[in-house]
């Protein structure tokens, strides 16, 4: 089976950071089916979050002879719906160090990461402990790698670089307060107020205002 557990390590003194001005940070340490720690490597597993239960494997893409094994995100449950895809690293003792939101199937984007992040924080894993890649939830264009033209003997733009040579890593606790405030922002319909007053090209704060709500409830404020 593909179903892993995350375990907070309480006890064990290879489970526990400890910081002078916050205290006991408790990382998360990942199982397998058998119950042995997950040693991803630096490349990382796949997951998938589906049920309130992670499963996770090694990606495998290898193609030889006649035999095709593959084993990609949507090989989990036939490409049906997941709650969250991505990839996470741990180090050699199993504790969850990395989390990537990569999957070319699921297209994993802000409700997805934040459905993990919960996950793992009601798994009790401290979001201080892990980093997560935040290049599609900031909006973070990816530069186009080079290549030297043999031919021009000089360099020219190709695809773009890998995901994973790309990085823009944060804290995970920062990543859910991101999230969080973004979300209350959205159903408050701050956004909504903005985009207003940009489509209007309001030129002074009463005029802004009288465009949102007409004097109401922000210019009683003023």
């Amino acid at each position: 089976g593909y179903a892993l557990r995350v375990v907070p390590e309480e006890e064990s003194d290879v489970g526990v950071d400890v910081d002078e001005a916050e205290g006991l940070r408790r990382r998360g340490r990942i199982y397998d089916a058998c119950g042995e720690p997950v040693q991803t490597g630096p490349d990382g597993w796949i997951f998938v979050l589906r049920d309130n239960v992670l499963y996770g494997a090694k990606k495998i893409t290898s193609i030889s002879g006649q035999s095709k094994q593959r084993f990609h995100h949507s090989s989990f449950f036939g490409g049906k719906a997941v709650a969250a895809a991505g990839i996470f690293i741990t180090d050699d003792n199993g504790f969850l160090t990395r989390l990537y939101p990569h999957s070319g199937h699921y297209r994993p984007g802000e409700a997805h990461m934040q459905r993990v992040l919960f996950y793992l924080y009601h798994a009790g894993v401290d979001l201080r402990t892990f980093e997560v890649d935040t290049q599609q939830i900031m909006h973070i264009s990816r530069d186009a790698a080079k290549d030297k033209d043999e031919k021009e003997g000089g360099e020219v733009e190709s695809e773009k670089k890998k995901k994973v040579e790309s990085l823009h890593l944060m804290p995970a606790v920062l990543v859910a307060f991101f999230l969080a405030h973004k979300a209350r922002c959205i159903g408050d319909g701050l956004f909504s107020q903005i985009h207003q007053i940009r489509k209007a090209n309001a030129t002074s704060v009463t005029e802004a205002l009288d465009i949102i709500d007409g004097g109401g409830h922000w210019k009683r404020r003023v």
